[in-house]
């Protein structure tokens, strides 16, 4: 029986009515890729032989997402500001504080788990996005502990050489 280990990341995606959680598992043989719904499961192998590149590369979102959140903070933070200066009375006060409560945590959350990236990995026949590889830590932590198996059954090349040449 294989060992599996559960790489790092994980994502949970909303598709229609139903929610999907993503997760990525390393055998010695192969790499696993699950897909789960309340309904069901999908399940994708790449055995590493097959694997020809998982690229990542950077997204905007998180940095729109601050962007937007942290307009809310400052929104927020005025409006405090202004009620203070208005001395509206201490009941009205407490709901926009605990909105800059809410959504400074939020942001906070957000800033701690990074930037986002998107990944993909890539076979002679297909592409697959690894959504589970959604941050760019959690994607290089990841590809990091694959390499050495994909390197294990494919070898590497020696320095100097071109793998896409032929030699006659």
């Amino acid at each position: 029986m294989l060992k599996m280990s559960r790489l790092p990341g994980r994502s949970i995606r909303e598709f229609g009515w139903s929610i999907k959680r993503h997760q990525l598992w390393l055998s010695t043989e192969y790499l696993l890729y699950r897909e789960l719904s309340p309904f069901g499961e999908k399940v994708n192998r790449y055995y590493h032989g097959d694997i020809q590149a998982i690229i990542s590369g950077p997204t905007r979102s998180w940095r729109r997402a601050n962007i937007v959140i942290g307009s809310l903070l400052a929104l927020l933070a005025a409006l405090i500001a202004y009620l203070i200066v208005a001395d509206a009375p201490t009941p009205l006060i407490a709901f926009p504080v605990i909105g800059v409560g809410i959504v400074g945590l939020i942001l906070s959350g957000n800033l701690f788990l990074g930037p986002t990236c998107k990944t993909i990995l890539y076979t002679a026949t297909s592409e697959a996005p690894l959504h589970s590889l959604g941050r760019q830590r959690s994607a290089q932590k990841a590809i990091e502990r694959i390499l050495p198996f994909i390197e294990a059954a494919q070898g590497t090349d020696s320095p100097g050489t071109d793998s896409r040449t032929e030699t006659p």
